[in-house]
């Protein structure tokens, strides 16, 4: 059996390189099953793809508590189960072996733990993922808009959907690092952060993170890929991919930071651009260093002036200039200071008469319930948007993050 060959035409991994496939195959570990034994169990929680050596399985669904039907049979060199390496969903439909059968097993954590130390196939995969799991809705959207069959079949082309649909937003969670953008989550001395994350479709072009880089620092990253939906969310997985490596090395160093994410947008994505700004939290010393990739400034409430103060810094969008320079200032931090992180579709929420919710309108509403000390402030902040506009989160993703020092 050729795995490489078989491995080609998995669309996951599309586009791999050779030293790429040869870090995979290794990967692979070779399992046996007897005749009629269960090598996916409907409704168990998926953790692996597999590859057929020899043999044959038959593709099994539930029809009822005892009774399962035979809805396709699988030789030859092919795989399945290859979603499970994208999210952590009940499998679909149960595999079963007809005969003796050898497979190669390759499971998510194994492959994740690759991904995590090579930005190349991290990059490619994650590309991959979205644009197969969005292929896959397209195809099963037209085929049921034209199906003639009966309503069992277009039920179970609804059931597909929408498991290609949580697939798509498992994605996004990649993206949105949710255990350590709440507080109760990840609870840091010193530091309080929550924040809001709303996509105006399946899956968006924002793109949010919180990370630990040392005892009491922590990195904070906001960025805008341009446009929506499928474009932007793969070129949101590239960009998520280049910050993970970067910013272990860089994270102390902001401007040399986007510096290298911007080298890495311009020749790799070099049809988009996305504004960007890097937060460097030095919790030990209670400073932070700031800089800013054509994005909008924080709001940074200052407790004991009980005012906001206006931070400048210069730095061009990522992927607009090659070799962009960017400015970095450091801030001291003290106890009721606040700082909150935000894209443009907040600001450019409107209401029925057309007017723009605006970013004074924002500060306005930030200030109000900082000097309140008015708990939860994002909630708060995000009534008054809704309050404002009927048309909430239509246009654009909705993306706040708040900072609170203790």
């Amino acid at each position: 059996m050729n795995t490489v060959k078989i491995l080609k035409k998995v669309p996951l991994f599309y586009g791999f390189n050779k030293a790429a496939v040869d870090k995979l195959v290794p990967l692979f570990e070779e399992e046996h099953f007897p005749r009629d034994a269960y090598i996916i169990t409907e409704g168990a929680v998926g953790d692996s793809m597999y590859i057929l050596v020899s043999g044959s399985v038959r593709i099994l669904k539930k029809v009822n508590d005892s009774e399962e039907m035979v809805i396709n049979n699988l030789s030859g060199e092919t795989y399945f189960g290859e979603l499970a390496l994208i999210d952590n969903r009940p499998r679909s439909a149960s595999v079963v072996s007809n005969e003796p059968t050898r497979i190669l097993r390759l499971k998510k954590t194994v492959l994740d733990n690759l991904l995590d130390n090579d930005l190349y196939m991290a990059k490619n995969f994650y590309k991959n993922c979205l644009t197969d799991t969005f292929s896959r809705y397209r195809t099963m959207t037209t085929e049921f808009s034209s199906s003639k069959h009966d309503l069992q079949e277009k039920s179970s082309t609804l059931d597909l959907i929408t498991k290609d649909l949580i697939s798509a937003k498992k994605l996004q969670d990649f993206f949105i690092n949710k255990k350590t953008l709440d507080h109760k989550a990840l609870k840091i001395k010193g530091l309080k952060q929550s924040f809001i994350y709303n996509p105006c479709q399946e899956i968006g072009g924002d793109f949010l993170n919180l990370v630990e880089v040392g005892h009491e620092h922590y990195g904070v990253v906001i960025a805008d890929v341009m446009g929506h939906g499928i474009t932007a969310a793969l070129a949101t997985g590239a960009f998520k991919s280049a910050f993970s490596l970067m910013v272990r090395d860089t994270a102390e160093n902001p401007a040399l930071l986007l510096a290298s994410l911007n080298n890495h947008f311009f020749k790799d994505i070099s049809s988009l651009f996305a504004s960007c700004l890097f937060a460097y939290i030095d919790l030990e010393n209670r400073e932070i260093t700031i800089a800013r990739a054509g994005h909008y400034y924080p709001l940074f409430y200052r407790k004991k002036r009980n005012d906001l103060e206006q931070l400048s810094l210069k730095g061009p969008a990522l992927g607009i200039k090659k070799h962009a320079e960017y400015e970095q200032k450091i801030y001291s931090i003290e106890a009721g200071d606040k700082m909150l992180f935000f894209t443009d579709g907040i600001i450019e929420q409107r209401n029925d008469e057309g007017e723009m919710y605006s970013e004074s309108r924002l500060q306005s509403a930030f200030l109000k319930f900082a000097r309140e000390n008015n708990d939860p402030i994002l909630k708060n902040i995000e009534s008054e948007l809704r309050a404002f506009t009927s048309n909430y989160n239509k246009d654009d993703d909705i993306t706040m993050l708040l900072l609170e020092f203790t």
